[in-house]
């Protein structure tokens, strides 16, 4: 049997982004100093599959060429790469493997997970016994589990409904999913080759509505999704509670209970170790220093005199120099912690940028070494706390300024929308959509569609021109005469002013949606609700309608990620020019 790993189509980029883009790839990062895609081969290879396919959204494949390259040199795996160059989906990526899967049922796993022991074979057989199309992988909910996904399962072991929610609408169900799946080649007839495609949110939907068999299945044995420093701990300390098989690999000794010690390390009689623990090969260790588990350390590191190492993952040629302090931290390779230097509660790595750190994980900071750069942090910190009282000052100077500007026009337009004579009816539609930290408000906009337009919309959900899930229709029936002329000139967004005002909206930032139209992408739903929705952004001056869903998603993050004042300036003069140019307005 064949498998593919889906590489880089989730959401841990954000609060991993520190580590990956150190590594490029987060399959590439090391658990017990091996790749997590090593772990994952080798566990394929344990379950007879002898083909994998590895499609990477990455354009850069060297960082798992050199991951997968121990296991292709064993000869007993084969393994291609198959680099895509733009956001495909979890299932739209899968289709340009379709060719190198010569028409059988394969495994699919994402590339985030850790997995130690599971039954892929059971997996497979009970695919076969049921007909599916596709199999899911599930696991009960442990109580500590913080996933708000909601996955319905029938005493039959079909899948009814898997609904990712955010953490503002929490419904719990006893079952979520594993990112493990085994798929039939006619799932690939529901796969648009050019569209995104997410396979949960997507995909199977579909294939229900076609009365096909999508059915779920649980699996015993250990896995964890990795999508957070905490998560990328925790994997270690469970790995040491199961006693896993990556602890104890041909080239580490027992040297004591719990202590695992590779080839031609050097540890003082003089130092302190208490397990459960980890010392990779060529590591060396002074005298009175504390190695204190769980801890996992790096081949060639060196740990000084009197140096302490506590509930931390150190990676490869990390130096702790005297009296240097590690606790619950994870350290990058090659990084130098100076003499008398104490980490805690940290990414660290030596060379990154820190202007992401307000978007990780609140339990971790990203830093460099030495004081110096702790100072660019709190540097940092202070101009992100200033773009932000800006940003609100041009929002209520600008939205007050354009209302005052504006009024004639609006008041004019909500007459021209009352008395319509295609559809007289309400000035304005209001709806509610999700906000920072997905907080729901009263959107306001001129109506531009018929009093009964929400119920027509399931009737022409076939004819949408869009490929994500917003719906999207160039001649949409449901538009008024006159609010074809006010999507046209996009007056009929103007009353968000009231918004803005309000502190609900921005005058700039990702478009305001409702959560279901952000059940697509989990990934690109987290980044956008990290901000204020906006009257306008980078992808409004992209296109807008115009423009595929996967370009939506990389301007939205682009957005996030670089946003300022001088980029949100920027934004809005180019939005004059789209609005007169009337690009995508529909």
């Amino acid at each position: 049997m064949k498998a593919v790993i889906i590489d880089g189509e989730w959401k841990p980029e954000r609060k991993l982004a520190p580590l990956i883009r150190r590594h490029g790839h987060i399959c590439t990062l090391p658990v017990f100093n091996k790749p997590i895609i090593q772990h994952t081969l080798e566990l394929l290879q344990r379950n007879g599959v002898t083909n994998v396919i590895v499609v990477s959204s990455d354009s850069s494949a060297a960082d798992l060429e050199s991951a997968l390259q121990c296991v292709r040199s064993e000869g007993q795996i084969e393994v291609h790469i198959c680099e895509q160059s733009r956001p495909r989906g979890t299932a739209g990526i899968l289709k340009d493997a379709m060719d190198l899967l010569n028409g059988q049922p394969f495994l699919v796993i994402h590339s985030n997970l850790y997995v130690e022991d599971v039954d892929l074979k059971g997996l497979v057989d009970f695919h076969d016994l049921k007909g599916a199309v596709i199999t899911v992988g599930v696991k009960r909910r442990v109580q500590k589990d913080l996933n708000i996904e909601t996955v319905s399962v029938s005493r039959e072991g079909v899948l009814k409904e898997i609904r990712i929610l955010h953490h503002s609408i929490d419904r719990r169900s006893p079952w979520v999913s594993s990112g493990i799946y085994v798929v039939t080649p006619a799932a690939f007839d529901f796969i648009d080759a050019k569209s995104y495609l997410d396979m949960k949110e997507q995909l199977i939907p579909l294939l229900q509505d076609a009365s096909l068999p999508v059915c779920a299945h649980e699996l015993e044995g250990y896995y964890k999704e990795i999508s957070s420093a905490n998560d990328y701990l925790e994997v270690h300390r469970d790995l040491f509670d199961i006693d896993s098989k990556a602890i104890s690999s041909d080239d580490r000794v027992e040297i004591a209970e719990g202590v695992w010690v590779g080839r031609d390390s050097t540890i003082s009689p003089r130092s302190y170790l208490i397990g459960p623990l980890v010392l990779g090969n060529k590591c060396q260790v002074a005298a009175h220093t504390q190695i204190i588990g769980p801890a996992v350390i790096g081949d060639e590191c060196e740990i000084g005199e009197g140096a302490s190492v506590r509930e931390s993952v150190l990676w490869h040629n990390v130096s702790l120099e005297s009296g240097a302090r590690s606790e619950r931290c994870i350290v990058a390779e090659n990084v130098n912690v100076a003499q008398g230097e104490r980490l805690r509660n940290m990414m660290v790595a030596d060379s990154l940028r820190v202007d992401g750190v307000g978007l990780l994980s609140p339990h971790y900071d990203i830093v460099g070494v030495g004081r110096k750069n702790l100072s660019r942090q709190l540097g940092v910190r202070i101009r992100n706390w200033a773009y932000l009282l800006a940003k609100r000052a041009m929002d209520i100077l600008g939205g007050l300024a354009l209302l005052v500007i504006l009024s004639p026009v609006l008041i004019v337009v909500a007459l021209a929308v009352r008395f319509s004579s295609d559809s007289p009816g309400p000035v304005f539609h209001i709806q509610k959509r999700c906000g920072k930290n997905g907080k729901t408000f009263k959107m306001l906009k001129f109506r531009t569609m018929v009093v009964a337009a929400e119920e027509m919309q399931g009737e022409l959900q076939s004819q949408k021109d869009s490929d994500g899930p917003m719906f999207k229709m160039a001649n949409d029936p449901r538009i008024t005469r006159v609010g074809a002329k006010l999507r046209a000139t996009s007056l009929d967004e103007f009353p968000q002013l009231l918004n803005v005002l309000k502190g609900d909206m921005s005058l700039v930032g990702p478009r305001p949606l409702v959560m279901e139209e952000m059940k697509f992408s989990p990934s690109w739903r987290e980044v956008r609700l990290s901000v204020k929705p906006g009257m306008t952004g980078l992808w409004q001056i992209q296109g807008r309608s115009e423009a595929p869903f996967h370009n939506w998603i990389r301007y939205d993050v682009e957005y996030v990620m670089n946003r300022s004042l001088w980029m949100d300036i920027v934004i809005l003069f180019k939005t004059v020019s789209v609005v007169f140019k009337r690009l995508g307005a529909y």
